[in-house]
């Protein structure tokens, strides 16, 4: 009798025991007696596969670039601007003529962790936004044109404008003003200093980034036909891109000859890759800014000493440079960082090309002017009238000096001073006379400046 309560308390225990961990019961569904849900294990992600290749020269580094956005720094150039700080260690520097006659500079960095110190940080143009914006580049400046503000605007794009973020984000080198500098040439950024602008907008550099050309490795060329290159920009501005075989670089001078030093590292500023892009041009409706035609067109690419005709597309702003050889494939570039300028061939513009035996090549005809453009007959014409004004103005400016020179030389005892002065009035009276009538044959009869008569006692003067 005992043996069969025992083992009907068995079989009970097993059925409640097969009750508890049937379907829907706590146990099975991960719940706890008290209705809370047991702990489980999380799984462990997996990390994203390292990319070290740098995606804007193809090289590879010891950098993981995933999730790094570019950053895109702009150069103030022209008169005062050199030596610029961080132009030899950009990965790809894009330049042409935005506004009036000095060129848009612009340095592109990889990552933000490249860059040391950079600058003299100067205003963006909304042409270095339609090479950087397709990167998901970073754009870092002082100030910006409203072509560039409105270009930024429509994208709802987020900038690191001096302007905005002030020292948080730039600072100025005061000892580089000290040795006489102007003020608009001492400011510059770091890699801190841009998290810290970023972080105004509660933002970083992370992000995708996208390469920028396809990059493998070339033959060396047949022949060194592209060794060096020389841009003109205006009279006034310029790059001249030389080839060193040592190296397998193109080095970067200034339009004056002079080598384009990096005023942080020392390094002159060097290329594995040059390309010229060229566009048809003409003016934006402020009558002042340069308009191009950015759909595409033909261009140069030089590597290794050697150069070829390419063709190229791009596009909006969004949209990202694609560049094709002569058969239509896609132009397959050299890993190494990039000299990238956009010419128009409009007048006060000049490309030449030579080979290492001095051999000029013949290159492509320019591109044609948009209709905002203004003929090379127009330019020629109008740049001729304004040296007329600029000596006749000179002329008055001379003659008003040799004047007082005369007043001076009356006040001391020495002949010689007189006579000198004498002479130098007569020969400004002459220059004068010459400039005037250059003046009078374009423009007619100047207008002479009304004099000034005294105010009456009692009031203010006009100064």
């Amino acid at each position: 009798m005992r043996k069969s309560i025992r083992l009907a308390a068995v079989v009970l225990s097993v059925l409640l025991l097969a009750a508890c961990t049937s379907p829907g019961s706590p146990e099975s569904t991960g719940e706890t007696a008290g209705g809370t849900a047991a702990p489980t294990a999380e799984p462990t992600p997996t990390p994203a596969p390292v990319n070290n290749t740098n995606p804007l020269t193809g090289q590879t580094t010891e950098t993981d670039y995933n999730n790094q956005r570019p950053v895109a720094v702009t150069l103030r150039s022209g008169d005062g601007s050199t030596p610029q700080w961080g132009i030899g260690k950009a990965d790809l520097l894009v330049e042409g003529v935005s506004e009036g006659y000095d060129t848009s500079l612009t340095a592109v960095f990889a990552t933000r962790t490249d860059i040391s110190k950079v600058g003299p940080v100067g205003k963006v143009t909304d042409l270095s936004l339609q090479f950087t914006l397709p990167l998901n580049a970073v754009p870092v400046h002082i100030g910006k044109t409203v072509y560039a503000s409105n270009l930024l605007n429509v994208l709802t794009y987020q900038d690191v404008d001096g302007l905005n973020v002030g020292t948080s984000g730039f600072t100025f080198d005061a000892d580089r003003y000290a040795s006489g500098y102007r003020e608009e040439n001492c400011w510059y950024t770091t890699a801190d200093q841009i998290t810290g602008g970023l972080a105004n907008y509660s933002m970083d550099t992370t992000g995708a980034n996208m390469p920028l050309f396809h990059f493998e490795e070339r033959q060396a060329p047949a022949s060194q036909n592209g060794a060096n290159l020389y841009i003109n920009f205006s009279d006034t501005a310029g790059a001249e891109l030389k080839y060193d075989a040592a190296t397998g670089l193109y080095l970067r001078h200034n339009l004056d000859g002079t080598p384009s030093m990096d005023a942080d590292s020392g390094q002159q500023a060097s290329f594995k890759n040059v390309l010229v892009l060229y566009a048809s041009s003409g003016i934006k409706d402020d009558g002042y800014t340069r308009q191009y035609d950015l759909s595409g067109g033909v261009g140069l690419y030089l590597t290794d000493g050697g150069w070829e005709q390419i063709s190229w597309t791009k596009g909006d702003a969004t949209a990202p440079l694609s560049l094709t050889d002569a058969s239509g494939a896609t132009l397959a570039v050299n890993p190494g960082k990039t000299y990238l300028a956009l010419w128009g061939g409009y007048y006060g513009q000049k490309l030449q090309l030579f080979a290492a035996d001095g051999t000029e090549q013949t290159l492509p005809e320019k591109p044609a002017l948009l209709e905002s453009g203004v003929s090379d007959e127009a330019a020629a014409a109008a740049a001729q009238n304004q040296e007329i004004q600029n000596t006749y103005l000179a002329a008055q400016a001379e003659l008003a000096a040799a004047q007082q020179a005369v007043t001076d030389a009356a006040a001391t005892d020495d002949p010689a001073d007189d006579e000198a002065a004498a002479q130098r009035l007569t020969a400004a009276n002459d220059a004068l006379a010459s400039a005037q009538a250059a003046y009078e044959a374009v423009f007619g009869t100047p207008t002479p400046a009304p004099e000034e008569t005294p105010a009456p006692e009692g009031e203010p003067s006009a100064e």
